[in-house]
């Protein structure tokens, strides 16, 4: 029986390789910014499906954040409500988690080319998320540059 290890070293080595590679955001001839795609784009899919497993639980701490921090509740309010939001913002981190997870294999077997995956299950992390149905009534901050770093008009 062969050793797995050669094997595991190369696959940490194509994962590394590809985790250095950035250039996803250029700018072409005629001054547009364009993505194109890039070698970091293979690690789009594995990402989604490696951060799925926690979105539920990462979506129950944002809600509960969100409950206790909604200035507009009066104490009653976060005693009733706070428990419904937080149950309802973990329930739809379980239905978020599996639209991450089928875009991730899609991303994952298409190699990153269409970027199928949301961009916020591509960034790995563990910070409490309020869900986007909570979130979506806030104003989204106004971006101050473009995808390629110049200054937003």
């Amino acid at each position: 029986m062969r050793s797995a290890r050669p094997s595991i070293v190369i696959a940490i080595a194509l994962v590394l390789r590809a985790a250095i590679a950035h250039a996803a955001w250029t700018v072409d001839a005629s001054g547009a910014c364009v993505e194109t795609w890039a070698p970091s784009d293979l690690l789009r899919g594995p990402a989604a499906i490696v951060n799925t497993p926690l979105l539920p639980v990462r979506t129950l701490a944002g809600g509960a954040e969100y409950a206790w921090n909604t200035t507009e509740w009066w104490p009653w309010h976060i005693g009733i409500l706070g428990p419904a939001v937080t149950l309802f913002c973990g329930a739809w981190g379980v239905i978020e988690g599996a639209w991450w997870i089928t875009t991730g294999l899609a991303d994952t077997l298409t190699g990153g080319y269409f970027a199928i995956a949301p961009e916020r299950a591509t960034h790995l992390s563990i910070q409490p998320e309020i869900p986007i149905v909570i979130a979506g009534a806030a104003p989204a901050p106004t971006p101050t540059e473009d995808r390629c770093g110049r200054p937003s008009q």
